[in-house]
């Protein structure tokens, strides 16, 4: 970390009264299998073990705070630690809300191959039959924005964006001017010939949405999504009414940590990065879409098919979904990044474990939390 968090101690936090101790709801048996088999766990010593490691691993990494979700079995976990607000001195409680980032990809593509079942639209059509203004688009097809083989332009790395947006912070977005930025630049290659993240593909997928079903992308992912899965405490930032709850944010610049919670209007992310939720709404999203939920086997399917990788650790990118190591095997979800806070919510399918951990700081390794509490998990 570039510059220390303060003289504010972590704390922890959880739901319910604990008294100050970690929350756990343990199932009909009282206990669950460990992740990697070894036999019964106690939930309530676990989600000691889990509160420990927040805790450590804000210490660690100097973090203003973090919270963590974590189903295993019979196990929930609802946890935090650090400060919420460090100027008012506001811990941080399990049930609050960060920036998702890139999260929100999942939900978009969630809502393109739920159109894609109804027969709305193929996933080898022309993005230009719906959206215009897409450079080459007429040779880019759906599923080439969906897993970032379309050779766009990533808007947020255009300069004249970033000084845009320095410039006039509180300045509202279309969706058109961020592709405007891309198609200032040249392609990274040809569709289909490569693999390059790029949060262009995710406005053009909220504009094809919107073109394809008449509606705003806010109403369906409301309709389609957060309601019936029961996802109280996410909403699209900028696009509707915000639900209280939100942290702030921060990064650290010149040695200080500096709030920048509102550094940027948030429709200048919209369907790349502009959700907000918590750690709860989260991990209830991963399990009932890579549970069937939300979508059928074929879309699920397509979701899976893996394209290109991210980093060393993620094994392949799919339809808005990446697979990842972990130290519990093979996970699937997404990781997200927005102007001081990081994201990464993930769920190891064979395993029935589920987990999500927000920080509040933009350069938190919440990767590296990730792991930690999944060796938890692992350890007896």
């Amino acid at each position: 970390m570039s510059g220390p968090v303060g003289d504010t101690a972590p704390s922890a936090n959880v739901d319910g009264d604990h008294g100050g101790g970690p929350a756990s709801s343990p199932g009909s048996g009282g206990g669950a299998g460990a992740v990697d088999g070894a036999g019964a766990v106690d939930c309530d010593a676990l989600a000691v073990r889990l509160q420990a490691a927040i805790d450590a691993a804000v210490d660690a990494q100097r973090l203003p705070g973090a919270a963590a979700a974590v189903d295993l079995g019979g196990c929930s976990f609802r946890g935090a630690a650090g400060m919420a607000d460090i100027e008012a001195n506001t811990p941080l409680k399990p049930g609050d809300l960060f920036r998702a980032g890139s999260i929100t990809k999942t939900f978009i593509s969630t809502l393109v191959l739920m159109l894609r079942a109804e027969g709305a639209l193929s996933l080898d059509d022309a993005v230009a039959t719906y959206v215009d203004g897409v450079p080459g688009g007429e040779h880019i097809v759906v599923r080439q924005i969906l897993n970032h083989t379309s050779g766009l332009f990533n808007y947020t790395d255009n300069h004249d964006f970033l000084r845009a947006v320095e410039a006039d912070p509180i300045r509202v977005w279309t969706p058109e001017e961020l592709v405007a930025f891309s198609a200032a630049e040249r392609p990274y290659f040809e569709p289909g010939e490569g693999f390059e993240y790029s949060n262009t593909n995710y406005i053009v997928a909220g504009l094809l949405v919107e073109a394809v079903s008449g509606k705003p992308v806010v109403e369906l992912l409301r309709t389609r999504i957060l309601e019936p899965a029961g996802l109280v405490s996410t909403y699209l930032d900028g696009a509707e009414p915000a639900v209280p709850g939100l942290v702030h944010g921060y990064g650290s610049y010149g040695g200080k940590l500096v709030d920048v919670t509102s550094a940027v209007h948030s429709s200048s992310a919209w369907t790349s990065g502009g959700l907000v939720s918590n750690t709860e709404d989260l991990t209830t999203f991963f399990v009932r879409l890579l549970d069937g939920g939300l979508l059928g086997p074929a879309e699920l399917e397509e979701m899976t098919t893996w394209a290109g990788s991210l980093s060393a650790d993620v094994l392949g990118y799919g339809l808005g979904l990446a697979q990842r190591r972990s130290p519990v095997g093979t996970t699937y979800g997404h990781g997200g990044s927005m102007w001081g806070f990081v994201s990464a919510s993930y769920r190891a399918v064979d395993r029935g474990a589920a987990i999500t951990v927000l920080v509040n700081h933009e350069e938190g390794d919440v990767e590296e939390i990730v792991d930690d509490l999944l060796l938890v998990l692992k350890t007896p």
